[in-house]
């Protein structure tokens, strides 16, 4: 009944991100308690309540392109879009062009670049985050993009790492 129940909530979280949740089934189907726990983590990691959804979605979206490029950052693109963000601004987010890139979302890009991909500090990203966002900002982007992150790492442990996708390549590539 439990699994049941469960399948139905990842079959409409499928639709929402528009990718298959595999993974996930794959831990429901072995562990209630597991799926419980996951549940939690994301659920704290989550929720968007202090910044803007440009900035929430630029640390998501470089989070999950620091440890991915296939479904993880096609389900963060897809939830961009929910969240409003426009095919260009997008578009800059994932080529990480600070030409066209917003000033006030570059120290959000240039913070989650550091920590995620490179794993370094930027404390003049950092301040600039926390100049425009508050603490309170800072620390709902560094759950953000920390998250994003994450995921694609538990994938691939479970061996449902899905191999890049030439078409998210191509189009984090479009207009170079």
């Amino acid at each position: 009944m439990l699994t049941a129940v469960a399948t139905f909530f990842i079959r409409r979280a499928e639709k929402r991100i528009g990718v298959s949740l595999d993974y996930v089934r794959h831990i429901a189907r072995t562990n209630f308690s597991l799926l419980s726990r996951y549940n939690r983590i994301f659920g704290f990691l989550d929720p968007n309540r202090h910044v803007p959804a440009a900035a929430y979605h630029a640390a998501r979206l470089r989070g999950a392109l620091a440890a991915d490029c296939g479904t993880c950052v096609e389900a963060e693109i897809n939830l961009a879009r929910a969240g409003g963000l426009d095919e260009e601004l997008i578009n800059a987010i994932l080529r990480a062009d600070f030409q066209t890139l917003p000033p006030e979302l570059a120290p959000v890009v240039q913070l989650a670049d550091a920590v995620t991909a490179r794993r370094e500090d930027d404390p003049v990203s950092r301040s600039a985050v926390t100049g425009t966002y508050g603490d309170a900002g800072l620390i709902e982007l560094s759950f953000a993009m920390n998250g994003a992150a994450m995921l694609p790492g538990i994938k691939r442990a479970m061996g449902h790492a899905t191999a890049c996708d030439l078409s998210v390549m191509r189009r984090l590539t479009a207009s170079r």
